[in-house]
Parts: structure tokens; C-alpha cells; sequence
């Protein structure tokens, strides 16, 4: 591979990680939800996880470049029939959505509780500089997590480092009764469940790249990255369990013990993985409710999507989101098991 392959492969694997990576991992909830409460098992389920994800992740950038899917539609349509695909897309645009209004609460209450700036103050600001990112297409969203994973990922490293270094007394494991198979279950709950978000970027940008190689290697650096990052916060946490799960944001509890410039990195890193989830979300929403040979990054579609999703969020959306997720898992475990499963001959 030459620089500039290398370099689109670590594009590639940024926009994978910002895709998958948003508030629930940057919180700790979703690391100790689906990891950490296991014990030492959660060290067998992240390379379950890991291996999904550069095993389902790739096939989904290859898929998209040999189908020439400028959204998710052509892959639904390929794996599930015209009728059924297009039931599974008016799902997946309810689910899209959601998750986008519950970016945009988040990101107002970020501002209004750490910086004391009005929560809609605060959405507005996202929503403008959202905006702009895709009115650049998968170019923007590509230079966007270029600038805001290393950060992410630079976090997560001096978290794992500091962590180390000052090791508390470990606590007994947290008393749950789970059977022995549980943790992988929750390993392969926690792939399937991210992968179904990131299919709505994932197909649209092996379409954009084509190049075989970039698309491989940035399938497998986006995988190992989100599996050091799991590991390294799994680990900071595993130190502080049981106490750290009566916590909302626990990963906010341990950097309040590193000062307060970890504190307002933490801030702005929160902040990053939302926006990055956020600018996924719109993208593949667009790329579904854009018209025929209509730019995906059209203003007047991404203005509808964000005004809608801004007033939504001023009466908030957590509710319906707690009732969709469900439903979604098992979305996307079928999605992930007919992309697991052979064909001949294979697509890709």
C-alpha cells in the first residue's frame, strides 16, 4: 500500500470508530452493561466483539463498494428482498432518527449542566456545525472523526495509563447471577447492535473509496482500535466495581479524580463521540430520504432532518428510544447473521 492508501485506510478506520462510538461508550454505560459486570469474562467477550467487528464491518464496506450503494437501501434490498427491505428501512429511518434527537438532547444537556450554557444554545451550536460537516458529503465526515478519534482514542490511553499507575484496592466482583454463557451473548448482542448503526455509513463509504485494499485495512484498524478502546476503559472501570455502577456517567467519576484539565477533556470528548454519532446518523438518514440523483449532502434535506430532530428533542425522546433499542437488537442480529451467513457465489 502506498501513503496515500495508508492514509485512507486510517480514514476509513477514524470513520468506523466515530460511527460506533458514541455517548452510551463515552459514559461507561454501554462498556459496563454489556462487559464489565461479567468480570474477568468481559477480557473473552471484547476480541468476540473485536473480531465482529472487523469480520461484519468489512464485508459491509466491501458490500458497498461492489453493490455502488450510495445508502444502505441497495444492501437491505440485496440481503432481505425488495418488500421486506423496504419495511426494514422505514425501521431503520424511525431508528436513525431517534437516535438523533437523543444526540441532540444529549449534546444540550452536556452544555447547559458542565458549561452553563442554554440547552438550546447548545443544540443549535451542534446543529450548525453538523450542518456544514455534511454539506461536505463523506469527505467531512471523513476529516471530522480524522481530528476527533485520535482524541477519543488518546483519552481512553492516559484513562488505561493513570489507571495503572494508581491502581485502588480492587472490590470483589459485582454479585450478579449470569450463566456461563451470558458474556458471550453480550459480546455478540453489543457487535451486532453497533453494527446495525454503522451499516448506514459503513456501505455508503465502500462505495466512496472502491479501493479493495484501503477498505480492508480500514475495516480491521476501525475493529482493532474499537477493541483497544473497550479493553483500556473495561480495565479503568473493572478497578472501581461494584461502586462505580451506581454512577450515570462513570467514566466522568474516575477523570474527576485526575483534575481538572482531564475533566474538561473529558467535556469536549463527550462532546466529540456525540457529534460523531450525530453526523453519522444525519448522513445515512439523508442518503435514504434524498431523491433519485439528489446529493446525499443536500442542504434541504439535512435542514429538514435537523429542524425536525431540534424541536423533538425540546420535549425529549429518551422514552420512545428506550422502547425502539430493543427492537432494534434484533434488527440487527438478523442483519448480522445474513451477512455472516455464505452465499454462492459470495458478493464480495
Amino acid at each position: 500500500m502506498n501513503q496515500k492508501q495508508i492514509q485512507q485506510a486510517f480514514q476509513i478506520g477514524f470513520t468506523y470508530i466515530g460511527t460506533v462510538v458514541g455517548a452510551g461508550f463515552a459514559s461507561g454505560q454501554e462498556i459496563l452493561k454489556f462487559f464489565s459486570v461479567y468480570g474477568d469474562w468481559a477480557y473473552f467477550g471484547i476480541p468476540v466483539s473485536t473480531i465482529l467487528f472487523a469480520w461484519v464491518g468489512t464485508k459491509m464496506l466491501l458490500m458497498g463498494a461492489r453493490l455502488n450503494a450510495s445508502s444502505y437501501r441497495q444492501l437491505t434490498a440485496y440481503l432481505f428482498g425488495d418488500r421486506l427491505a423496504a419495511m426494514i428501512d422505514l425501521f431503520m429511518m424511525v431508528m436513525l432518527f431517534g437516535v438523533t434527537v437523543a444526540m441532540l438532547a444529549g449534546v444540550g444537556a452536556l452544555f447547559h449542566e458542565n458549561l452553563k450554557i442554554p440547552f438550546q444554545l447548545g443544540v443549535l451550536l451542534t446543529m450548525g456545525l453538523t450542518y456544514f460537516t455534511i454539506r461536505r458529503g463523506m469527505s467531512g465526515i471523513l476529516t471530522a472523526n480524522s481530528i476527533i478519534v485520535p482524541i477519543m482514542i488518546s483519552l481512553i490511553c492516559f484513562i488505561f495509563v493513570k489507571s495503572v499507575s494508581h491502581t485502588p484496592v480492587p472490590a470483589a466482583s459485582p454479585p450478579i447471577e449470569h450463566s456461563s454463557w451470558t458474556w458471550f451473548a453480550s459480546s455478540v448482542a453489543y457487535a451486532a447492535f453497533n453494527l446495525g448503526l454503522a451499516v448506514s455509513v459503513l456501505v455508503p463509504l465502500g462505495n466512496e473509496i472502491q479501493d479493495r485494499k484501503c477498505l480492508v485495512a480500514g475495516g480491521c484498524i476501525g475493529a482493532i482500535g474499537l477493541g483497544g478502546m473497550l479493553l483500556g476503559a473495561h480495565f479503568a472501570l473493572s478497578l472501581r466495581l461494584p461502586d462505580i455502577l451506581v454512577y450515570e456517567v462513570p467514566m466522568a467519576h474516575i477523570t474527576s479524580t485526575y483534575g481538572i484539565v482531564v475533566q474538561v477533556l473529558f467535556i469536549v470528548v463527550l462532546w466529540g463521540e456525540i457529534f460523531s454519532t450525530l453526523i453519522a446518523n444525519v448522513y445515512g438518514l439523508g442518503s435514504q430520504l434524498a431523491p433519485p440523483r439528489y446529493p446525499v449532502n443536500g442542504s434541504l434535506v439535512t435542514v429538514l432532518i435537523l429542524t425536525a430532530a431540534f424541536f423533538v428533542s425540546q420535549v425529549g425522546f429518551s422514552n420512545i428510544v428506550t422502547y425502539l433499542y430493543p427492537v432494534f437488537g434484533y434488527l440487527s442480529f438478523l442483519l448480522l447473521i445474513l451477512l455472516i451467513w455464505p452465499r454462492n457465489p459470495p458478493l464480495e
